[in-house]
């Protein structure tokens, strides 16, 4: 079975000043056996360096997008 006949798997990670954690969490999906996945991170209105932190990663890996949203929670973040 390759990538194309496992189903797409959205994994949303919800982000808010996580510089110190992101790039560990977001390399710990992408090295998941599943590879079939899209990563959606959402940026609650961060104010650390962490978009820069997915920007370098998305940059080299195209299952990576990034979102920004200006502060409205974890729970709007999920949505």
């Amino acid at each position: 079975m390759d990538k194309t006949d496992r189903p797409l798997i959205s994994v949303v990670i919800p982000a808010y000043n996580s510089e110190k954690f992101i790039e560990e969490t977001l390399r710990s999906v992408m090295i998941q056996s599943h590879k079939n996945i899209e990563i959606i991170v959402v940026d609650d209105g961060s104010t650390d360096g962490q978009k820069e932190k997915i920007s370098r990663l998305a940059e080299n890996d195209s299952r990576i997008q990034y979102i920004y949203q200006e502060n409205q929670g974890v729970s709007a973040a999920r949505n």
